[in-house]
């Protein structure tokens, strides 16, 4: 089940035609039009 404000960050992201920044990655796969960055990707 995917967490409800996640989908609301996600859908205006896409609705406004921006782009994600967000560490929490694998919340947001499912919105496949979603541009999404990972700034804290770890090594």
């Amino acid at each position: 089940m995917h967490d409800e404000f996640d989908l609301i960050i996600g859908v205006t992201a896409l609705a406004n035609e921006m782009i994600l920044v967000s560490d929490n990655t694998k919340d947001f796969r499912h919105l496949k039009e979603l541009k999404l960055e990972n700034w804290m990707v770890r090594s």
